[in-house]
């Protein structure tokens, strides 16, 4: 399967804000020469209708940020398309179709609205295409690989969380001192399954929090990373001990605060990377 068809297994949302199209007047001072180029991407220009465009759709007033914005767009969409993402026409023009919709107008007044704005349709459908692009390419290289990680995910979070709960799940195979010392060169592979199976005994698995472990676990346990295994032991027993991850209990919100803190770190560096290795030529004064 291509990559350009894989992008649409992730859900994209096309943020608009509603308001603007039943403006059919520009605003006192707004630049009206829609063809000016006002910034070049690795080739690639930016009109002044596309920076008019953004600005109306998500109601940013500042010319400086839109177009700042729109760079990211560019520099994002661009790499999308080196790795072979794609959107089908028929889907640029069904999202134009559920944008009218949610306006309450149909796709030939939203155009002829858009025509009054000295913004050719061509503007909107190449902007629609372009900022989908975008999206899915923040799905696909930034998020997915950061959600699909859950280990680091929960890691990071309770980083941030001052009242995060640690808990721990391992795997402990407890093991008579007597049957151990008869049997040293199988517990040298440190392999609970194995040893377990040839000595017919049960590992016991369990998620708890350090202080509700045995003191000589626990001591083991909080030097362990996850999937790794080490010994620990008391006067009757040696135990084999496996940390299988780490969990933390947070406050859902507070949680979900620090998580779109997270992603949005993610893709300014992500992003940042690609305006290192890219051109971007700004040809108005932007102050």
């Amino acid at each position: 399967m291509r990559l350009g068809k894989l992008l649409w297994l992730f859900p994209f949302t096309f943020l608009l804000l509603t308001v603007g199209f039943a403006q059919n007047n520009n605003p006192r001072g707004e630049w009206i020469l829609t063809e000016e180029t006002v910034a070049v991407v690795n080739g690639e220009p930016i009109l002044l209708s596309d920076v008019r465009l953004y600005r109306l759709l998500f109601g940013v007033k500042d010319f400086k940020t839109a177009l700042d914005r729109l760079i990211d767009i560019y520099l994002v969409s661009q790499y999308a398309k080196e790795r072979g993402l794609s959107i089908p026409p028929q889907k640029v023009e069904e999202i134009i179709s559920q944008f009218a919709q949610s306006q309450g107008i149909t796709v030939e007044e939203l155009y002829r609205r858009l025509q009054k704005l000295h913004l050719g349709g061509s503007v909107f459908t190449n902007f629609i295409e372009r900022y989908n692009l975008y999206v899915g390419a923040i799905n696909l290289f930034v998020l997915k690989p950061f959600y699909e990680n859950k280990e680091e995910l929960s890691l990071l979070v309770a980083s941030r969380l001052k009242k995060a709960q640690p808990y721990y799940t391992v795997e402990i195979l407890k093991i008579p001192k007597s049957v151990a010392e008869k049997n040293e060169d199988l517990l040298l592979s440190m392999d609970i399954q194995k040893i377990s199976q040839r000595l017919g005994i049960s590992p016991i698995k369990l998620t708890a929090r350090l202080e509700d472990l045995k003191p000589q676990i626990a001591q083991v346990v909080k030097r362990l990373s996850p999937q790794k295994v080490d010994f620990a032991e008391d006067e009757d027993f040696l135990y084999l001990v496996k940390l299988v991850g780490i969990s933390y209990k947070t406050d859902g919100e507070e949680r979900q605060r620090v998580i779109k803190e997270i992603e949005a770190e993610r893709i300014k560096k992500f992003i940042d990377s690609l305006r290192k290795e890219s051109v971007v030529k700004i040809l108005v004064p932007v102050e």
